[in-house]
């Protein structure tokens, strides 16, 4: 018996030839299982951090047209109406004329304003940039990933053996 061959169990356990397909296929789905929840951590919380960076670039714009809002509803009394009587005074406008020009001039104003925070936020407005390029990469890898793994579990043709 000392002359036969032996037959033995190669180390990777299966007569040679690797890891199972099953068990390969169960493996490479975990792990990309694993990646995907890892992925999805991470843009959640670049998510956060974009909103985060969103609302602070927003803060000033917002307040401006805030600002510019109340002036248009509120159009200054005190100023618009020293405005006015200043106008009467230096001319022979009635009173009446002289506050319909100071209101115009407060019109005026808060248009500028509000026509100046509109641009700033049409022309700074880029919230969530980083998430949605990190997000495009994550689905492009993701169907990658995919496509890989479904070519893994078509069944291979068995080996030729030349004798």
């Amino acid at each position: 018996m000392v002359d036969q061959t032996q037959v033995r169990v190669a180390e990777t356990g299966t007569n040679g030839r690797g890891e199972s397909p099953p068990r390969a296929m169960a493996r490479s789905t975990g792990e990309f299982l694993h990646d995907v929840t890892t992925l999805a951590e991470l843009q959640g919380k670049l998510l956060w951090v974009d909103c985060q960076n969103g609302l602070r670039k927003l803060l000033i714009p917002i307040v401006t047209l805030v600002v510019g809002l109340v002036v248009a509803i509120g159009c200054v009394p005190i100023a618009l109406a020293a405005l006015a009587l200043t106008i009467a005074e230096l001319t022979e406008l009635t009173i009446a004329a002289s506050l319909g020009i100071s209101l115009a001039v407060g019109l005026v104003l808060a248009a500028i304003l509000s026509v100046g925070a509109y641009f700033w936020l049409r022309n700074g407005f880029s919230f969530l940039e980083r998430s949605y390029y990190e997000w495009t990469r994550n689905v492009a890898w993701a169907k990658d990933m995919m496509k890989r793994l479904s070519q893994m579990s078509r069944p291979q043709p068995p080996p030729r053996t030349v004798y």
